[in-house]
This record gives C-alpha cells, sequence and structure tokens, in this order.
C-alpha cells in the first residue's frame, strides 16, 4: 500500500487499526509484545488451556475489528491474516538506550510462517495448537510446507467469528503465541 497512499495515510491506518486492537487488550487479558522481527504479537501468561482459548478468542475479535478499518489505497476492509502455534518461548528486555521487551524462540517463528501461510480474512494454527483446543471448529488443511519447518500439519478456524456465542465454539475476538 506504501505506494499508493501517503505515508501520513499508512500511519493514520496503522493507528487506527492498532488502536482498535489496543481497546481490547483489557477485555481479552492479552498482553502485546514486539518480536525481534518487529512483528507485533499478543501473548497470554500464564500458558494454560483457558489462557490459549483467550488467545484464539482475541484472535477472532482482531479479525472482527479488522474489517472496520479501510485500506487507505483502496477503500477496502482490512483481511487480516492469524498465525498461531504453541510452545515454549522466553522472554526480556534487550538494549541499554531504547529498552525493548521481546519474545524470543522458534515458536515466535512457526506463528509467524502460520501467518504468512494463511487465507486472508482467517486464523491458521499449527497442530500443537489445535491439539491443545480440539473442541474448536478446526479444518484440517492437512500438511503445509512452512518456511523452514518443511511439511507441517495445520488446520483453518473453520467457525464463524460473527456467530453468536455458543459454548463450544470461539465466539469473539498478525502472529500470537501460545
Amino acid at each position: 500500500m506504501c505506494h499508493a497512499a501517503t505515508p501520513l495515510a499508512v500511519m493514520a491506518f496503522l493507528n487506527q487499526l492498532y488502536s482498535r486492537f489496543d481497546d481490547m487488550i483489557d477485555i481479552y487479558k492479552v498482553y502485546k509484545v514486539e518480536t525481534i522481527g518487529g512483528e507485533v504479537g499478543h501473548l497470554q501468561l500464564p500458558a494454560l488451556r483457558a489462557a490459549q482459548r483467550a488467545v484464539c478468542v482475541y484472535a477472532c475479535a482482531m479479525l472482527r475489528a479488522s474489517r472496520d478499518v479501510r485500506m487507505p489505497h483502496t477503500g477496502e476492509p482490512v483481511q487480516m491474516r492469524i498465525g498461531l502455534h504453541s510452545g515454549p518461548v522466553t522472554s526480556g528486555v534487550v538494549g541499554d538506550r531504547m529498552p525493548r521487551f521481546c519474545v524470543f524462540g522458534d515458536t515466535v517463528n512457526v506463528a509467524s510462517r502460520m501467518e504468512t501461510t494463511c487465507r486472508p480474512g482467517a486464523i491458521h494454527v499449527s497442530a500443537a495448537t489445535q491439539a491443545r483446543l480440539p473442541s474448536e471448529a478446526w479444518r484440517d488443511l492437512g500438511m503445509t510446507s512452512v518456511k523452514g519447518k518443511g511439511e507441517m500439519r495445520t488446520f483453518e478456524w473453520a467457525g464463524d467469528v460473527d456467530a453468536p456465542v455458543d459454548g463450544g465454539q470461539l465466539q469473539r475476538v498478525i502472529g500470537l503465541y501460545l
């Protein structure tokens, strides 16, 4: 979009989108972090089954909220791609002059790969995440080629992010880490 919109329009667009997500942080009890690659993820602590479900619920809310934001160069609604992976990470503050709290680990990389191999407007998860939330509505995508990982079994959220609350279905909500 940067080739077709002014830098000010891009900044205003990103601010509108990120502000919507920031407004939901307290509701869904997630913590926004930057990864070493500069991506923004949302981390749920502690990583218990209920907390992992909360991250998925937040992901659905992100998809819904993003549809109300328009791309500055086309006027079309944003279609986000969300990737989720479950596994170990470590976190800490890096830097002296401009310190940042960051999350590190292969889990971050795999979540990023889930996002980059995702359909626009969808949530793509690894088998590790699907296994932690087996009662949710998943569509098995089979083996997916994942850069740096080879073939991985992956799943896509098969529910409707706009569906009414249902006890067995995610009801609410650029990589998310479980």
